[in-house]
């Protein structure tokens, strides 16, 4: 019991230290979070490049396969995607990122029978558009990540809570589990 216990509490710690460590980074990088924001769409851009173009290169080799030439077009404007995510400022990118995430959506929405349902589903993949398209249009990178980071911390501190409580009550039952195995053993003749 007391090995099961320290393995939970370790856990607790650990992924509360984290959720916390992450806030802070957060509050501490947010008079650079315009550097950081133009950083993460390099990375991101750089990362679509290499790992689309693999796929680019089989396709090519291979275009005489039916169909192969829909897996080159779509290989090749990933790469393309890529580099413009490295070369554009990330304003721009940011509004048309912004504006293919609400679009999307809706016109998926638009294509099936059941529009209200699909819509549901879309949902959060709208809100993160007006999100984005919000952020490129205020520029509001440093309050972003005011809110990230307080809400990183906010939801460390919720999970350690929970996450305690949860703790006791199963290392209870635990207990009165315990408890009743050993009332059994002694009731039983041996």
């Amino acid at each position: 019991m007391n090995a099961y216990k320290k393995y939970y509490l370790m856990r607790i710690g650990m992924t509360t230290l984290f959720g916390a460590l992450l806030g802070v980074l957060f509050l501490i990088a947010r008079p650079y979070a315009v550097e950081v924001f133009d950083v993460l769409l390099i990375a991101m851009g750089l990362m679509t490049v290499v790992l689309n173009l693999p796929s680019c290169l089989y396709s090519l080799f291979h275009l005489k396969r039916r169909g192969e030439w829909i897996h080159l077009l779509i290989s090749a404007a990933a790469i393309a995607f890529g580099v413009l995510l490295m070369l554009i400022r990330r304003d721009d990118v940011l509004m048309v990122l912004g504006i293919f995430s609400i679009t999307l959506p809706i016109v998926r929405a638009l294509l099936v029978t059941e529009h209200k349902k699909r819509l549901k589903r879309e949902l959060p993949l709208i809100f993160f558009g007006v999100l984005m398209v919000v952020i490129s249009l205020m520029q509001v990178e440093e309050t972003v990540f005011f809110i990230c980071g307080i809400a990183a911390l906010a939801i460390s501190a919720l999970y350690l809570l929970i996450s305690l409580i949860a703790l006791r009550i199963r290392l209870s039952a635990l207990a009165e589990l315990e408890q009743q195995d050993k009332e059994t053993q002694q009731i039983q003749p041996k």
